[in-house]
């Protein structure tokens, strides 16, 4: 398994848990990744772990290096890549040879239209393997696994006196990364402007905000104010937690995207989904449809005025909250169990390998990947120059 990195992040702990289930169906698993948090997540999995070099370049040459190498030496059956960067790095790496074969997971709502198109394509969503399959042909679907014995709740109780929480508050809590990537950081700033308003009504509303990124410094700005205002911490910045289970176990209602709304909703919390350009819809059995076919995002909304109604509706009616615990509990159960994605993914990866092996095809996948990455770095680097009020203008 080489994720692309070991920071925090869904994608991550996907692959990780994966691993670790695809091992104790009795199979060798390594990880290969650049060091992160996350090493602590590898640990407790008893994962074996070889540190990946920090990348200069999008195929790296240290990093294929050290790759092909640990393929010889463990003689590796197949590479699963998680991500662009892992992706080329494997591609241009093991998969040159006869032998070593590949299986690539996008987890992201977009795939890089540069990557091979000979090797299978994991996605987490019906609507984007729709989408791919009309470029691709080796497209298959398995939705974020959760682990759902290790995500379950252990009594909110004890989480709250774990994290210095009063058991009487009302608590909402976000687990994800404070980034610009599908405007998370963003969700996170109109959390904090909701709940500043909020707070007013409800005196003992909390806000958790666990995870790190570029765009901390905002994050803590914006909490560090609202807290002045209420002389109390209404909005706790936790930064990177190794084992968020406490914060969502903590929390009366829960905020988030993708892997993490799902973990949300495996401890039997309400969840309100987090999108892109002030998306916010609550999750029920009456909005369900569309997340399982785009996946837990949405892409354009009505701002905070949108999260504020749909935080007051569940702060109002705490039957409500437990129904949709309950709803969103059973759904992740039925729908996304770590054990039914690794016996999945255990078939593509016995697939894969009965293929006989296409040179020609694998030789003209990877000479159009090579060009439309260096397509791609070389747009990237011309935009990067650009005056930032040029570049804002374009959209980027």
């Amino acid at each position: 398994m080489h994720p692309h990195e070991l920071a925090m992040g869904g994608s991550q702990i996907n692959a990780l848990e994966l691993a670790g289930a695809v091992r104790d169906l009795g199979h060798d698993v390594t990880i290969f990744a650049t060091p992160g948090v996350l090493e602590d997540k590898v640990n407790e999995l008893r994962l074996p772990y070889i540190e990946a070099p920090a990348a200069r370049y999008a195929a790296d040459p240290g990093t294929i290096s050290k790759l092909n190498g640990i393929v010889r030496s463990l003689d590796v059956d197949i590479v699963h890549a998680y991500e662009w960067t892992a992706v080329l790095n494997t591609a241009f790496g093991p998969c040159l040879g006869f032998r070593t074969r590949s299986i690539m997971t996008v987890l992201s709502m977009e795939v890089p239209g540069f990557l091979p198109r000979h090797l299978p394509l994991i996605v987490g969503t019906p609507g984007l393997a729709a989408r791919e399959m009309q470029r691709r042909c080796n497209v298959h679907v398995i939705e974020p696994p959760i682990d759902t014995d290790y995500n379950r709740s252990r009594g909110t109780a004890a989480s709250r006196r774990e994290l210095g929480i009063n058991e009487k508050d009302l608590v909402i809590a976000i687990v994800g990364r404070l980034t610009t990537d599908l405007g998370k950081v963003n969700g996170v700033l109109a959390a904090i402007r909701v709940v500043d308003h909020l707070a007013v009504r409800w005196h003992g509303l909390t806000l958790l905000v666990a995870g790190d990124g570029e765009g901390a410094t905002k994050v803590h700005e914006l909490a560090a104010g609202v807290n002045r205002r209420h002389q109390r911490p209404v909005v706790q910045v936790l930064g990177n937690i190794p084992d968020p289970r406490p914060v969502y176990d903590a929390a009366d209602i829960v905020l988030g995207m993708g892997s993490s709304a799902l973990r949300g909703m495996a401890y039997a919390k309400p969840l309100i989904v987090q999108g892109q350009s002030g998306f916010w819809v609550t999750a029920s059995p009456e909005t369900a449809g569309q997340f399982l076919t785009d996946g837990w995002f949405g892409t354009t909304g009505k701002g905070d005025a949108e999260l504020e109604q749909a935080l007051r509706n569940l702060l109002d009616d705490p039957d409500r909250r437990a129904e949709l615990g309950a709803y969103g509990r059973s759904l992740v159960e039925e729908r996304f169990s770590l054990n039914r994605a690794a016996e999945r993914l255990l078939s593509l990866y016995r697939g894969e390998l009965s293929k006989p092996h296409r040179p020609v095809a694998t030789a003209v996948s990877l000479a159009r990947t090579a060009a439309a990455t260096a397509k791609f770095r070389a747009v990237v680097n011309w935009q990067g120059r650009l005056p930032a009020t040029r570049t804002a203008g374009n959209g980027s």
